[in-house]
């Protein structure tokens, strides 16, 4: 029976850069391609496996502690609750870079996202942008929130049985062990950054679905 994979990619990276990996790896399994946007989670929940990376993740985790629930397996890469410095809970960039970006997506949107993929380890940003501008200036309003009280009451009680969560120690954006503690049940993968393919093969290797 071929597998229903939904993957949900970060801020301000095309979705179809998962695409060569996961054809790659599980060329028999059924792929949907999701950018991090508002209802990215709920239009997921149904599929067999979640696959959600950085802000994608925050999606993940923020709907499921609204009380959304996935049918399936859900796979986190370089999760966290909140993202900015100020928040505690792992991110490594401050509110003010990110207001800063925000500031820059609305003058120059294609230097604004080059800029944030070599700062994130990403390599180059494709031609284009990943989405529209009213999507990703939300997703940046929502990088720049606290956790919502709710999320951080899901995240402390620790990941529930079907889910698993992965963040590197080399991650330019955030802080592995600060998200581990924040989020129990995560784990960190020594020599991965924030980049998904460095992330991908432990969890392949652990995590019988995929």
């Amino acid at each position: 029976m071929r597998v229903r994979i939904t993957w949900i990619s970060g801020w301000g990276v095309d979705p179809l850069r998962w695409q060569t990996a996961a054809l790659r790896w599980l060329p028999r399994d059924s792929h949907a391609f999701l950018p991090p946007r508002a209802g990215a989670a709920e239009a997921a929940a149904s599929s067999d496996v979640v696959i959600a990376w950085s802000f994608g993740a925050w999606r993940v985790l923020a709907a499921a502690s609204r009380g959304l629930v996935f049918q399936g397996r859900v796979v986190l890469l370089a999760p966290f609750v909140a993202f900015c410095a100020e928040h505690g809970c792992g991110g490594k960039c401050a509110q003010a870079q990110v207001r800063w970006l925000r500031r820059w997506l609305c003058r120059d949107a294609p230097a604004a996202l080059a800029d944030f993929h070599q700062r994130a380890g990403l390599g180059d940003a494709p031609l284009g942008t990943p989405d529209s501008l009213d999507n990703l200036l939300e997703g940046l309003d929502r990088l720049a929130e606290d956790a919502s009280p709710a999320l951080r009451r899901f995240a402390a009680s620790g990941l529930p049985s079907a889910w698993a969560a992965v963040v590197g120690n080399q991650d330019a954006l955030l802080d592995g062990e600060a998200v581990c503690r924040t989020l129990p049940g995560c784990r960190i993968v020594p020599g991965a950054t924030h980049a998904p393919e460095t992330l991908l093969p432990p969890v392949k290797e652990s995590f019988r679905a995929l």
